[in-house]
């Protein structure tokens, strides 16, 4: 599948057209090629290593190079893309070292988070999102399992109210992203369950329990993937 990837081992099928995939919700088109191609990152449509060149890009997406590369310069900024040459980026890799590291930062900031969090968020608004989960189709994970996980520990962060601890977790959850949609997780139902006990903990008022909770399932996580690894499961890049 290619939207632009180079000429290299890393190229797909040429004759896609993803104009049809930029979103019509904004008129700013550095936005909107900044939101299409990052969907495509997130999705699996693009993964690490994969080669973007502006030009056939641009093509791609029936848009001027202009808005394109500076909506490239953003995702390079968050850290999505990484510089191949003068001309192209990468989707960057995420080693499961990083991975890792990523995790540990996580439980100290997330924790923190659904503390602060407490007490500011409507009983309705966890109790919607606690429904949506409790619906989720378990025999696969798709976009709605990602959202779920974004809307979770989303909810959370920017509940804190300190916008500069929001804007770190979402940053390590792009990063975490990175390597689990290069190695699809098959752990639907445990991440479902683990979800909800967050929900709960926070919905009976319970700070300890709700951190905890949040610890627990990011620990779960990386036991997760240890054991991936140490089965030939997961694919590292060093």
């Amino acid at each position: 599948m290619d939207i632009g990837l180079d000429s290299d081992d890393n190229s797909v099928d040429d004759s896609q057209d993803y104009a049809d995939e930029i979103p019509g919700k904004s008129n700013n088109l550095t936005d909107r090629a900044y939101e299409v191609v990052r969907k495509l990152i997130l999705q699996r449509k693009l993964t690490g290593g994969e080669v973007l060149v502006e030009g056939r890009l641009a093509e791609r997406l029936k848009m001027s190079r202009t808005p394109l590369r500076e909506a490239l310069l953003r995702l390079e900024g968050e850290g999505l893309l990484v510089r191949a040459n003068a001309r192209s980026y990468a989707v960057r890799r995420i080693t499961a070292s990083h991975y890792f590291q990523c995790l540990q930062v996580r439980e100290r900031l997330e924790s923190q988070a659904v503390s602060l969090a407490i007490g500011r968020i409507s009983p309705a608004d966890v109790q919607r999102l606690r429904a949506g989960i409790e619906t989720l189709d378990l025999s696969q994970q798709g976009a709605s399992h990602w959202q779920a996980d974004d809307e979770v520990h989303g909810m959370f962060a920017r509940a804190s109210g300190n916008e500069m601890l929001a804007d770190t977790i979402g940053h390590l959850r792009v990063l975490c992203r990175l390597f689990e949609v290069v190695d699809p997780f098959n752990r639907i139902e445990e991440d479902r369950n683990e979800h909800l006990a967050i929900l709960d903990a926070y919905g009976a008022g319970d700070v300890k329990a709700a951190e905890e909770a949040v610890v627990a399932h990011l620990r779960n996580l990386a036991r997760y993937t240890l054991s991936r690894l140490s089965n030939g499961l997961v694919t590292d890049f060093t």
